[in-house]
C-alpha cells in the first residue's frame, strides 16, 4: 500500500536530490510498479523536478525552473551510485579542508560506474579498494556530513589522507594534496593504522610515513609512530608516482619521492 501519510511534495521538499528508488521507497511500491514512474512524469511535466539522468532527479526551487535550478553537485554525486561514498577531493571540500574549488566530483563505488556530466560538473567514479570489498568494510573510516539539510556519506579525514596519498591525481596533484592535508588541525594514528592494515598494501604504509614524518611537528607525530609505519615498508624501492620517473629515494621509506614533494617548489612561487 502505498504512502499515505506525506504527500509527494512533502518529499521533494525534503530530497533536492533523489533517486526513482527512494520514491517507490517513500510510497512503499514493490520495485516492479510503474507508479513512481508516473508520479515523476506528473511533476516533471509540471515543472516540479528536473531529470540528471534516467533514475535520478532534482527539485526545482519554487520561483525557478529546471533550467535555471542547478542540482548541488555534492548531492548528485551521493546519489549516482546505491553504495556511493564521497572521497578524495570531493571529501575535503565536505570536510573543509579544500584549497582550491574544483568541478569534478568523486565518490567510491563498488561496481564500475562511467564517467557522467551534468552542466559543467564532472563526476568521476573510483572503484572501493578490492581489499575493502573483500572485507566488507567498504564503509570504514567514513562519516556522515550534513550539506544544505541532506546527510551524505565521505571519507573521514584519515583515511582521506591515505587516499589522497595513493591517487593525489584525484586532488589536482601533489601541491593541492599538501595544501588540503596541511589544514587539517590533527589526525589520529590509529585510526591511519586500522586502515593501512585493513588495506595491506605495503607501498601505502611508505607514502605515508614519509609525509607523516614530513609533517611530525604539524601533526604531533611520535618516533613511535614512524617507527611502526616503517616496519610495514616494501623491501624494494616504489616510486610514488608511478606514471612518473625521476625523483628523489628516501631510503627510510624505500619511497621514490618527485622533487617537487620533497622541496615545496610551489611554496617558491
Amino acid at each position: 500500500m502505498a504512502n499515505k501519510g506525506k504527500n509527494i511534495l512533502a518529499f521533494f521538499e525534503e530530497h533536492p536530490v533523489f533517486t526513482i528508488q527512494e520514491v517507490r521507497e517513500f510510497l512503499e511500491l514493490p520495485d516492479e510498479s510503474t507508479k513512481a514512474s508516473k508520479i515523476i512524469s506528473q511533476h516533471k511535466m509540471n515543472g516540479r523536478i528536473g531529470v540528471v539522468k534516467e533514475g535520478v532527479y532534482y527539485t526545482v526551487r519554487p520561483g525557478q525552473t529546471p533550467s535555471s535550478t542547478q542540482a548541488d553537485p555534492f548531492l548528485l554525486a551521493a546519489k549516482l551510485a546505491p553504495d556511493s561514498v564521497l572521497a578524495f577531493h570531493s571529501a575535503f571540500e565536505l570536510l573543509g579542508f579544500s584549497h582550491s574549488l574544483f568541478n569534478s566530483y568523486y565518490f567510491f563505488s563498488q561496481r564500475p560506474r562511467p564517467a557522467f556530466k551534468h552542466r559543467d560538473s564532472h563526476f568521476r567514479c573510483v572503484l572501493t579498494p578490492e581489499k575493502l570489498q573483500k572485507k566488507s568494510a567498504h564503509e570504514f573510516g567514513t562519516e556522515k556530513v550534513e550539506r544544505i539539510g541532506v546527510k551524505v556519506l565521505v571519507t573521514g579525514k584519515e583515511r582521506t589522507l591515505v587516499e589522497v596519498l595513493e591517487r593525489p591525481q584525484y586532488c589536482g596533484g601533489l601541491e593541492e594534496v599538501y595544501r588540503c592535508l596541511e589544514k587539517m588541525p590533527y589526525i589520529q594514528p590509529s585510526t591511519i593504522f586500522e586502515y593501512l592494515d585493513l588495506r595491506e598494501e605495503k607501498n601505502l604504509y611508505a607514502r605515508v610515513g614519509f609525509f607523516l614524518e614530513q609533517h611530525r611537528d604539524q601533526f604531533h607525530i611520535e618516533e613511535a609512530v614512524l617507527q611502526a609505519l616503517e616496519r610495514n615498508i616494501p623491501a624494494k624501492a616504489v616510486y610514488w608516482i608511478r606514471q612518473e620517473k625521476g625523483g628523489v629515494l628516501q631510503d627510510r621509506w624505500n619511497l621514490i619521492v618527485p622533487q617537487a614533494a620533497l622541496n615545496r617548489t610551489w611554496e617558491e612561487l
